[in-house]
C-alpha cells in the first residue's frame, strides 16, 4: 500500500535520494518506494537498488519531530547499505552471512557427531551441545549484525558529514521510546540485542557519547 503524503515531501525525498546516489557514484538512482510499513529499510540486488521509506519516519517528519536534515541522514544510512551491497563478495554483509552460515554448519556437525556417543542420554547431550553452541552464536549474530549497520553509518556519513550524521542520531534518540505498545516493545528488545547502541554508533563515527548528550540537552532547552 502507498502511504499518502504531501507532494512537496515526496519531491524532497526524491531529490535527496538522487543527491545521495550521485555522491555515492551510483550509475543509476535507487528506486524510491513509500510504504505503510513503519520501518525504513534498504533493499538491493545485482539488478536493482531500492530504498523503501516507511510510515514511522514520514509521520515524525510531518509532526515536526524530525526535519529534512534528519531525513537526509536516514536516507544516507540506507544509501550506505547499498554502497556495501555493491561490493558483492567483498561486502560486510556477505562476510557476515558467511560467518553465520559456517557457524550453523558447525552446530549441525556437533549435534550429528554427538548422536554417536551412546554413553550419554540423547536429550541430555542435545541440551548440553545446544547450550554450548547457542551462547557464542548469539554473540556472533550480534557482532555481525552490528558490523553491517556500522558500515552503513560510515558509508552514509561520508556522503554528508560525520557531525551532521552524529547529531541526527542523538536527536532521534529522544523519540525512540515514546508510546511503545507490546509489539513495539518486543521489536525494541530485538533491536537492542542485535543492533549497535547509540554510543557504539557514535564511537564508530569518532564521536563520544558526551557530545550527543550535549546536543540532546540543547534541543530540550536544558
Amino acid at each position: 500500500m502507498v502511504y499518502a503524503m504531501p507532494d512537496q515531501q515526496v519531491n524532497v525525498l526524491k531529490h535527496l535520494v538522487e543527491k545521495l546516489a550521485k555522491e555515492a557514484g551510483f550509475k543509476e538512482t535507487p528506486v524510491l518506494e513509500i510504504s505503510n510499513d513503519k520501518h525504513l529499510r534498504a533493499k538491493a540486488s545485482i539488478f536493482r537498488k531500492k530504498i523503501t521509506v516507511g510510515a514511522e519516519l514520514l509521520t515524525q517528519w510531518q509532526n515536526g519531530e524530525i526535519d529534512e536534515s534528519d531525513v537526509e541522514v536516514t536516507l544516507a544510512h540506507e544509501t550506505g547499505h547499498l554502497i556495501d551491497f555493491d561490493r558483492k563478495f567483498h561486502s560486510v554483509l556477505f562476510s557476515r552471512n558467511v560467518v553465520v552460515v559456517l557457524y550453523l554448519i558447525l552446530g549441525a556437525v556437533l549435534l550429528k557427531g554427538g548422536s554417536y556417543l551412546s554413553t550419554v542420554e540423547p536429550w541430555v547431550l542435545f541440551a548440553l551441545l545446544s547450550a554450548i553452541w547457542a551462547v557464542p552464536f548469539l554473540w556472533i549474530l550480534r557482532a555481525s549484525a552490528c558490523a553491517v549497520q556500522l558500515e552503513a553509518d560510515k558509508n552514509g556519513a561520508r556522503l554528508i558529514t560525520e557531525e551532521k550524521f552524529a547529531n541526527s542520531l542523538a536527536k532521534r534518540m529522544r523519540f525512540h521510546n515514546a508510546g511503545l505498545g507490546p509489539i513495539e516493545t518486543w521489536e525494541l528488545l530485538l533491536h537492542v540485542v542485535l543492533f549497535p547502541s547509540l554510543s557504539e554508533r557514535l564511537r564508530n563515527l569518532k564521536f563520544e557519547i558526551k557530545e550527543s548528550k550535549i546536543e540532546i540537552q540543547r534541543m530540550r532547552g536544558c
